[in-house]
Parts: structure tokens; sequence; C-alpha cells
């Protein structure tokens, strides 16, 4: 499935991160060649990124960071 648009890269990256975790608000989707770069803070309190690389021609996750939390 082509990713033609921002917002289409967005819903892929957000139910892939929601997998892991509860908070996934979408920051940014910017294209570049055929990947499409996707930011999600997945912070409770403070920003922390969580990024994701979406194969604009497949629709496949190519790669992702999510960051780790300290421990309470």
């Amino acid at each position: 499935m082509e990713v033609k648009n921002a917002g289409e890269a967005t819903e892929i990256a957000t139910s892939f991160i929601k997998k892991y975790r509860l908070i996934a608000l979408p920051v940014k989707a910017v294209k570049e060649g055929e990947v499409w770069n996707v930011e999600i803070d997945v912070g409770p309190l403070a920003v922390k990124l969580a990024k994701v690389r979406i194969d604009a021609k497949t629709g496949n996750i190519m790669s992702y960071e999510i960051p780790e939390f300290p421990p309470i």
C-alpha cells in the first residue's frame, strides 16, 4: 500500500507506537525520497520523541526508535 501523504504516514506510525506506549501524540511527518520520517511524542510528562521510518511505496515500518523511561 503506497503512503501518499503525511496523514497516512502518521496514522501508520501512531498505530504502531500504540502497541508499545499508551501515549502517542503525532509531532511531524516528513517525506525524504521514498521514506516517511515520523516523530511521535510518547512522554507522559515531558516530550520524549519516538521516531518511525516508513517505506513510502509499501507502507512497511523500516525502523523505529522508542525512548526508554527511567524506573520510578
